[in-house]
Protein backbone atom coordinates (compact mmCIF):
# COMPACT_ATOMS: atom_id res chain seq x y z
CA UNK A 1 0.00 0.00 0.00
CA UNK A 2 1.91 3.48 -1.10
CA UNK A 3 0.69 5.92 1.90
CA UNK A 4 -0.20 9.75 0.71
CA UNK A 5 2.66 11.69 1.60
CA UNK A 6 0.80 13.50 4.35
CA UNK A 7 0.35 9.91 6.05
CA UNK A 8 3.90 9.73 6.34
CA UNK A 9 6.14 10.73 9.87
CA UNK A 10 8.65 12.86 10.29
CA UNK A 11 11.03 10.27 12.67
CA UNK A 12 14.06 12.52 13.02
CA UNK A 13 13.23 15.74 15.70
CA UNK A 14 13.43 19.04 13.37
CA UNK A 15 15.80 21.56 13.94
CA UNK A 16 13.36 23.69 15.57
CA UNK A 17 12.49 20.84 18.15
CA UNK A 18 16.71 20.71 19.07
CA UNK A 19 17.03 24.38 19.37
CA UNK A 20 13.79 24.83 21.78
CA UNK A 21 15.01 21.37 24.00
CA UNK A 22 18.52 22.88 24.25
CA UNK A 23 18.00 26.16 24.62
CA UNK A 24 15.28 25.09 27.40
CA UNK A 25 17.97 23.01 29.14
CA UNK A 26 20.53 26.09 28.80
CA UNK A 27 17.94 28.35 30.57
CA UNK A 28 16.75 26.18 33.04
CA UNK A 29 20.18 24.72 33.94
CA UNK A 30 21.44 28.39 33.94
CA UNK A 31 23.83 28.64 31.52
CA UNK A 32 21.94 31.40 30.07
CA UNK A 33 21.30 33.89 33.46
CA UNK A 34 18.00 36.18 33.86
CA UNK A 35 18.52 39.17 32.08
CA UNK A 36 20.61 38.06 29.45
CA UNK A 37 19.46 38.84 25.53
CA UNK A 38 19.29 36.31 22.90
CA UNK A 39 18.77 36.81 19.10
CA UNK A 40 18.16 35.15 16.24
CA UNK A 41 21.27 35.64 15.00
CA UNK A 42 22.88 34.74 17.21
CA UNK A 43 21.83 31.91 18.73
CA UNK A 44 21.65 30.21 14.61
CA UNK A 45 25.25 31.01 14.61
CA UNK A 46 25.79 29.11 17.72
CA UNK A 47 24.08 26.35 16.51
CA UNK A 48 24.72 26.40 13.15
CA UNK A 49 21.56 26.60 11.42
CA UNK A 50 19.20 28.93 9.91
CA UNK A 51 17.21 31.81 11.85
CA UNK A 52 13.60 30.22 10.73
CA UNK A 53 13.89 27.49 13.35
CA UNK A 54 15.56 29.49 16.23
CA UNK A 55 12.33 32.42 15.28
CA UNK A 56 10.02 28.78 15.99
CA UNK A 57 12.10 27.93 19.35
CA UNK A 58 11.74 31.71 20.54
CA UNK A 59 7.95 30.97 20.47
CA UNK A 60 7.92 28.00 22.30
CA UNK A 61 9.89 28.93 25.07
CA UNK A 62 8.16 32.26 25.47
CA UNK A 63 4.86 30.31 25.49
CA UNK A 64 6.55 28.83 28.30
CA UNK A 65 7.38 31.47 30.08
CA UNK A 66 10.91 30.92 29.84
CA UNK A 67 11.79 34.65 28.02
CA UNK A 68 9.87 37.75 27.11
CA UNK A 69 10.01 39.98 24.08
CA UNK A 70 11.81 43.08 24.48
CA UNK A 71 11.97 46.24 22.63
CA UNK A 72 14.61 46.23 20.55
CA UNK A 73 15.81 42.71 18.44
CA UNK A 74 15.85 39.12 20.43
CA UNK A 75 14.21 38.17 23.74
CA UNK A 76 15.25 38.94 27.13
CA UNK A 77 15.91 35.37 29.84
CA UNK A 78 13.62 35.30 32.60
CA UNK A 79 13.55 33.09 36.48
CA UNK A 80 13.49 29.98 34.98
CA UNK A 81 12.35 28.90 39.01
CA UNK A 82 8.58 28.67 38.09
CA UNK A 83 9.46 26.13 35.68
CA UNK A 84 11.63 24.56 37.96
CA UNK A 85 8.74 24.22 40.51
CA UNK A 86 6.46 22.51 37.97
CA UNK A 87 9.14 20.19 36.90
CA UNK A 88 9.33 19.25 40.82
CA UNK A 89 5.64 18.46 41.54
CA UNK A 90 5.35 16.54 38.14
CA UNK A 91 8.36 14.34 38.60
CA UNK A 92 7.76 13.97 42.50
CA UNK A 93 3.90 12.54 41.31
CA UNK A 94 5.90 10.22 38.81
CA UNK A 95 8.94 8.78 40.31
CA UNK A 96 7.11 8.40 43.82
CA UNK A 97 4.42 6.64 41.83
CA UNK A 98 7.19 4.92 39.84
CA UNK A 99 9.23 3.94 43.32
CA UNK A 100 5.86 2.16 44.97
CA UNK A 101 5.21 0.02 41.78
CA UNK A 102 9.01 -0.88 41.79
CA UNK A 103 8.58 -2.29 45.65
CA UNK A 104 5.65 -3.83 44.67
CA UNK A 105 6.60 -5.90 40.82
CA UNK A 106 10.25 -5.05 40.64
CA UNK A 107 12.19 -8.35 40.39
CA UNK A 108 15.31 -10.14 42.81
CA UNK A 109 17.75 -8.68 39.69
CA UNK A 110 16.10 -5.54 39.11
CA UNK A 111 16.20 -4.78 43.03
CA UNK A 112 19.33 -5.82 43.79
CA UNK A 113 21.00 -3.91 40.69
CA UNK A 114 18.75 -0.34 42.47
CA UNK A 115 20.98 -1.61 45.58
CA UNK A 116 24.18 -1.85 43.41
CA UNK A 117 23.47 1.54 42.13
CA UNK A 118 22.66 3.32 45.19
CA UNK A 119 26.70 1.46 47.32
CA UNK A 120 28.20 2.85 43.83
CA UNK A 121 26.76 6.54 44.76
CA UNK A 122 27.93 6.49 47.79
CA UNK A 123 31.17 4.96 46.83
CA UNK A 124 32.01 7.72 44.13
CA UNK A 125 34.06 10.46 44.28
CA UNK A 126 32.00 13.57 45.30
CA UNK A 127 34.34 15.44 42.40
CA UNK A 128 33.79 13.25 39.81
CA UNK A 129 30.57 14.63 38.64
CA UNK A 130 30.44 13.18 35.36
CA UNK A 131 30.37 9.64 37.49
CA UNK A 132 28.09 10.87 39.40
CA UNK A 133 25.62 12.41 37.26
CA UNK A 134 25.93 8.53 35.48
CA UNK A 135 25.04 6.80 38.18
CA UNK A 136 22.19 9.26 39.45
CA UNK A 137 21.07 8.75 36.25
CA UNK A 138 21.21 5.22 36.09
CA UNK A 139 19.87 4.58 39.76
CA UNK A 140 16.08 6.62 38.75
CA UNK A 141 15.98 5.17 35.73
CA UNK A 142 16.44 1.33 36.83
CA UNK A 143 13.90 2.05 39.84
CA UNK A 144 11.40 3.73 36.98
CA UNK A 145 12.34 0.29 34.78
CA UNK A 146 11.12 -2.11 37.84
CA UNK A 147 7.82 -0.33 37.98
CA UNK A 148 7.19 -1.93 34.74
CA UNK A 149 4.73 0.69 33.58
CA UNK A 150 5.91 1.70 29.97
CA UNK A 151 3.53 4.60 30.00
CA UNK A 152 5.05 6.14 33.18
CA UNK A 153 8.54 5.64 32.15
CA UNK A 154 7.74 7.38 29.05
CA UNK A 155 6.37 10.25 30.81
CA UNK A 156 9.06 10.47 34.05
CA UNK A 157 12.05 10.68 30.63
CA UNK A 158 10.33 13.65 29.52
CA UNK A 159 11.28 14.86 32.75
CA UNK A 160 14.74 13.27 34.03
CA UNK A 161 17.40 15.22 31.73
CA UNK A 162 16.17 18.44 33.23
CA UNK A 163 17.21 18.17 36.53
CA UNK A 164 20.59 16.22 38.03
CA UNK A 165 23.47 17.51 34.89
CA UNK A 166 26.81 17.52 35.83
CA UNK A 167 26.64 21.14 35.32
CA UNK A 168 24.22 21.60 38.45
CA UNK A 169 25.98 18.60 40.05
CA UNK A 170 29.07 21.13 40.53
CA UNK A 171 27.23 23.35 42.51
CA UNK A 172 25.62 20.94 45.05
CA UNK A 173 27.88 21.37 48.61
CA UNK A 174 29.55 18.79 50.13
CA UNK A 175 26.47 18.34 52.35
CA UNK A 176 23.52 18.10 49.75
CA UNK A 177 25.83 15.33 48.01
CA UNK A 178 26.03 13.38 50.87
CA UNK A 179 22.19 13.56 51.78
CA UNK A 180 21.79 12.89 48.00
CA UNK A 181 23.55 9.85 48.67
CA UNK A 182 21.85 8.84 51.97
CA UNK A 183 18.37 9.17 49.55
CA UNK A 184 19.19 7.00 47.43
CA UNK A 185 20.14 4.05 49.79
CA UNK A 186 16.79 4.80 51.66
CA UNK A 187 15.04 4.47 48.20
CA UNK A 188 16.84 1.29 47.66
CA UNK A 189 16.55 -0.12 50.62
CA UNK A 190 12.86 -0.02 51.18
CA UNK A 191 12.27 -1.31 48.14
CA UNK A 192 14.31 -4.15 49.17
CA UNK A 193 12.22 -4.32 51.50
CA UNK A 194 9.44 -4.30 49.83
CA UNK A 195 7.89 -1.49 51.01
CA UNK A 196 6.06 0.48 48.68
CA UNK A 197 5.00 3.43 51.24
CA UNK A 198 8.62 4.07 52.40
CA UNK A 199 9.93 3.74 49.04
CA UNK A 200 7.59 6.39 47.79
CA UNK A 201 7.97 8.25 50.97
CA UNK A 202 12.10 8.42 50.80
CA UNK A 203 11.91 9.11 46.38
CA UNK A 204 9.31 12.51 47.49
CA UNK A 205 12.11 13.64 49.92
CA UNK A 206 14.54 13.08 47.77
CA UNK A 207 13.30 15.27 45.21
CA UNK A 208 11.92 18.03 47.48
CA UNK A 209 15.84 18.06 48.93
CA UNK A 210 16.98 18.20 45.41
CA UNK A 211 14.44 20.89 44.60
CA UNK A 212 15.64 23.10 47.49
CA UNK A 213 19.28 23.04 46.48
CA UNK A 214 18.86 23.46 42.83
CA UNK A 215 16.35 26.77 43.87
CA UNK A 216 19.00 27.82 46.14
CA UNK A 217 21.43 28.21 43.69
CA UNK A 218 18.96 28.89 40.73
CA UNK A 219 20.20 32.46 39.15
CA UNK A 220 18.25 35.25 40.24
CA UNK A 221 16.41 37.97 38.33
CA UNK A 222 16.91 40.48 40.75
CA UNK A 223 19.68 42.96 39.82
CA UNK A 224 20.50 41.06 36.92
CA UNK A 225 21.86 43.48 34.32
CA UNK A 226 20.55 42.54 30.76
CA UNK A 227 23.22 41.45 28.36
CA UNK A 228 23.38 41.17 24.77
CA UNK A 229 24.70 38.46 22.82
CA UNK A 230 26.18 40.35 20.21
CA UNK A 231 25.25 38.37 17.05
CA UNK A 232 27.11 35.87 16.14
CA UNK A 233 29.92 36.54 19.21
CA UNK A 234 28.02 34.60 21.46
CA UNK A 235 29.75 31.46 22.73
CA UNK A 236 28.63 27.71 22.84
CA UNK A 237 27.05 27.03 26.54
CA UNK A 238 29.35 24.30 28.10
CA UNK A 239 29.48 21.12 26.55
CA UNK A 240 26.97 21.69 24.68
CA UNK A 241 27.67 20.67 20.67
CA UNK A 242 26.02 21.71 17.90
CA UNK A 243 22.70 20.72 16.45
CA UNK A 244 22.74 17.45 14.62
CA UNK A 245 26.13 16.24 16.52
CA UNK A 246 24.20 15.92 19.55
CA UNK A 247 25.08 13.37 22.19
CA UNK A 248 23.09 12.71 24.56
CA UNK A 249 24.51 13.31 28.54
CA UNK A 250 23.66 12.42 31.66
CA UNK A 251 20.75 14.24 33.27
Amino acid sequence: MNAPETWRLEMAKTASELAYERLRQAIIDGEFEPGKRLTELGIAALFGISRTPIREAFFRLERDGLVRGTRGWGIEVVDPRQELTDIYHIREALEGRAARLAAERGSDEEIARIVALARASAEADPKDVETRARLNEEFHLAVTAASHAERLQRLVGEYRELFASPRRLRRLTIEETRRAVEDHRLIAHAILRRDADAAEAAVRAHLHHAYGAIVAAAPRTDGAAARTDGGAQVSPPADKPRIGKRKRGPA
